[in-house]
């Protein structure tokens, strides 16, 4: 919650204008939240402030890259290298096997990334409004942190609920499916294409069914897409991910080293999903979940949004009849959840939302969609119905 958001909320408390569980939420927010409230604070003044600064030197050089051939040329080049220089990387890393190092490694990749691509989101921007935000990083950095954490409770409930005995129970099957004798780039590929089905079918159900947006709603409650909000999520859909996975991984079997390669590969494609970079696509779009395609997936707009939910490849959306990438057309940089326009910022209130018996309860109950953003054609949703 920005200090504009906490002002209005702070009058409207005073004035008794919210109704009692707005009023109970906000409070929640503000005190049980100090700890959380305190981070983001710290994040704010360490990493941030510091960041954005150096982030604005490169302001005036970006006005005058545009319209330019090396602009161009850029715009079409940089997504298909990033994507061949992370393949090469993954098998260098897994021509070592993998090790506890390797493993270290690949957890700092994405700073390494963001180190990269920060600057190239203010070189070439698709939205110069977001370019920066108010607290949304320091809360994307706590969750990315945290994510940590909240897959390896995870792991520890699958093994307390015996599941992972079940997997050593399919393991043996799981080398005879995979084929191990394709060329590896074909095999990270298609693991990632493999996993990438359920995804598709999990996020799906995450937009359609109410109980679950209610969890998935903290993703879409960002106001800007940019290289390192892709890892926004809720613990309990993180869990809820681990849980998913598990048994599809476990049939399987493919080897560590393929796993690894994919995860980078993973890591790769999910910042230009959510990156803010402006570049020329094309024919890429309707491979990868990439790019505009991911920008309308974020629409306020529930009848736009309910589309394009791949994680890494947008296939399935193709074939399954929802994929939305109008031609000739370019999303607009109005997003969020058009039905809670004050869903909660902070981490505490990310965190808690869920549990609330109405989602749109840190503004009025009145309050409507911003009209700034893209024109929602469906009525108002009802309490704990799903939207974008």
């Amino acid at each position: 919650m920005t200090q504009a958001d906490a002002q209005a909320h702070t009058s409207a408390l005073k004035n008794k204008t919210l109704p009692p569980t707005s009023r109970m939420a906000y409070r929640l927010e503000k005190w049980a939240g100090l700890p959380f409230n305190l981070l983001e604070l710290i994040g704010a003044y360490l990493i941030v402030l510091p960041m954005n600064w150096a982030l604005r030197h490169l302001d005036g050089l970006s006005y005058r890259l545009e319209g330019t051939l090396l602009r161009r040329v850029l715009q079409h080049t940089i997504f298909p290298a990033a994507l061949i220089f992370s393949l090469w990387l993954g098998f260098e890393f897994a021509a070592n096997g993998v090790t506890f190092n390797s493993l270290l490694t690949l957890a700092l990749v994405p700073v390494i990334i963001g180190l990269i691509v920060a600057p190239i989101e203010r070189l070439m921007p698709f939205s110069r409004k977001w370019l920066e935000g108010g607290n949304d990083t320091t809360v994307d950095i706590i969750f990315f942190v945290s994510g940590a954490f909240w897959n390896g409770f995870g792991q520890y409930l699958l093994q307390v609920l015996f599941i992972l005995s079940l997997i050593e129970v399919l393991e043996p099957y799981g080398h005879g499916l995979w084929p191990s004798e394709l060329p590896g780039v074909v095999q990270v590929f298609l693991l990632i294409l493999i996993k990438d089905f359920f995804r598709y079918w999990l996020h799906r159900a995450m937009h359609e069914v109410p109980f679950l947006w209610r969890f998935h709603a903290a993703h879409h409650s960002v106001k800007r897409l940019y290289w390192l909000n892709g890892i926004r999520s809720h613990p309990v859909e993180v869990v809820m991910q681990v849980f998913f996975y598990a048994l599809p991984f476990a049939l399987l079997q493919p080897s560590p080293e393929i796993a690894m390669v994919a995860i980078l590969m993973q890591l790769c494609i999910g910042v230009f999903q959510h990156g803010n970079m402006d570049l020329k696509l094309r024919f890429w779009e309707y491979i990868f979940s990439i790019g505009d395609n991911h920008r309308y997936h974020h629409y306020p707009n529930k009848e736009v949004g309910d589309s394009n939910y791949g994680g890494e490849f947008i296939v399935w959306d193709i074939l399954f009849g929802t994929f939305h990438n109008p031609a000739n057309e370019r999303p607009s940089d109005n997003i969020g959840i058009g039905t809670a326009p004050n869903y909660p910022m902070t981490v505490a209130g990310l965190l808690i939302a869920p549990f609330l018996p109405d989602q749109k309860v840190f503004g009025p109950e009145s309050e409507q969609a911003s009209s700034e953003a893209p024109p929602v054609s469906d009525p108002p949703l009802q309490v704990g119905e799903a939207s974008t």
